[in-house]
C-alpha cells in the first residue's frame, strides 16, 4: 500500500508547512491584487476608446467630451478597488494576526498613496483609496480582530 508524502508526514508538519506557505503568500496576494486591478483598468480603457466615435478620435486620442471623465471616474474605481482589496485580502490570506495584516497593508498604501499624490494633481485618486481602504481596514476590524 502506498503512502501519500503528507500522509508520512507528522500532523504538526504539514500544519506548520501549510502555516509557512501562507505567510509566504500575504504579500504575494497583496501584488495579485494590484495587478488583477491594474489589468481590469487597461482593459476598461480600452472599452471607452472603443465606444468613442470614429469622427472624435485624433492621432489615437478619444476626443468625445464624456471619455475625460470616464478615464477619471475608471481611475477612481480602479483605485478604490486596489486600495481595499490590498487591505482586505492579504489579511484573509494570513493564518493569523490578521488585524496587524491589513494595518500593515493599510500604512505602507497610504504613505506610498500620499508619496504619489504630492508628486502631482492625483489628489482625488488618494482620497479614493484613503476612503476604500479605510473601509477595508474597518471591515477588517469588524470582522477578524476579535480572532
Amino acid at each position: 500500500m502506498q503512502t501519500k508524502a503528507a500522509d508520512a508526514m507528522p500532523a504538526h508538519q504539514t500544519d506548520a508547512m501549510t502555516i509557512l506557505a501562507r505567510w509566504a503568500l500575504v504579500p504575494l496576494s497583496g501584488l495579485a491584487v494590484w495587478l488583477a486591478v491594474l489589468l481590469l483598468g487597461i482593459v476598461g480603457y480600452g472599452v471607452l476608446d472603443s465606444l468613442c466615435p470614429p469622427e472624435l478620435m485624433v492621432s489615437g486620442a478619444c476626443t468625445a467630451r464624456w471619455h475625460g471623465p470616464g478615464v477619471d471616474a475608471l481611475v477612481l474605481l480602479c483605485t478604490a478597488l486596489a486600495s481595499a482589496g490590498v487591505v482586505i485580502v492579504p489579511a484573509r490570506v494570513a493564518p493569523g494576526r490578521r488585524f496587524h495584516v491589513a494595518l500593515a497593508a493599510f500604512t505602507v498604501g497610504a504613505v506610498f498613496a500620499l508619496y504619489v499624490a504630492r508628486g502631482g494633481s492625483l489628489w482625488g485618486p488618494f482620497f479614493a483609496a484613503a476612503l476604500a481602504g479605510s473601509a477595508g481596514l474597518w471591515l477588517v476590524a469588524s470582522r477578524w480582530s476579535a480572532r
